[in-house]
């Protein structure tokens, strides 16, 4: 049995609930029926419900229950622009100053996505995705950055993963050639190469594309 608090154990519960795409934009959850499910009372639901509120994932609705909240489009194109940004500016420091990028720990990410798109895992392909780029920033060893990109990482991963699952389920997995190349330039630190890969028109497509998904 873990040892967790019985509030944090419903928090990762409904959060991973909400990233499989188990839950659903414009899903009513019943705190009652979460409550049963988990068997734990109400008040530990409650304070789940509360940070996942906070996180943009719910929102509780009066004498109705607990909405699963639409995507927001224009927060969509924001994050992604943000993450673009952090990318390039991780990218910017590693051409001037000597860090170590764990390249193993990359690689790990690179064949869990080719096994997740040649097994047609949606969310294991995009997680590892963003995994294998919190790599790279992690790599400046700025603590800030990669707070940041933590507390977008899975509300991205959320709009994706949810929106192929309910409307594009045969969509391809365009964006593998990417990443592979993204790691083969950094395993020979040509850095202009990874920036060109990421600012050319494959990656301003599959930034299109990411939103059409959303869109349907």
């Amino acid at each position: 049995m873990s040892n967790l608090p019985l509030a944090d154990i419903a928090y990762q519960t409904i959060r991973q609930k909400l990233l499989n795409a188990e839950y659903v934009p414009g899903d009513l959850l019943s705190e009652n029926v979460l409550a049963g499910e988990l068997n734990m009372s109400r008040t530990p639901i409650r304070t789940a419900i509360d940070r996942l509120e906070k996180e943009g994932f719910l929102e509780t609705l009066k004498k109705r229950g607990v909405l699963v909240k639409e995507i927001n489009v224009k927060e969509l194109f924001d994050i992604i622009d943000l993450f673009s940004a952090l990318y390039m500016y991780a990218l910017d420091i590693l051409e001037q100053e000597l860090y170590e990028i764990d390249l193993e720990a990359m690689k790990e990410c690179l064949d869990s996505l080719i096994r997740a798109s040649e097994e047609k895992r949606s969310r294991d392909y995009y997680e590892n995705g963003l995994l294998l780029m919190r790599t790279l920033l992690a790599s400046v060893q700025n603590q800030c950055i990669l707070n940041t990109f933590d507390s977008y990482k899975d509300k991205l991963l959320f709009y994706i993963v949810v929106s192929r699952a309910t409307k594009h389920q045969n969509q391809p997995y365009t964006a593998k050639k990417l990443y592979v190349e993204i790691y083969e330039h950094l395993s020979t630190r040509d850095f202009a190469k990874v920036k060109k890969a990421l600012q050319d028109s494959e990656y301003q497509r599959a930034r299109d594309q990411l939103v059409r998904i959303v869109l349907g």
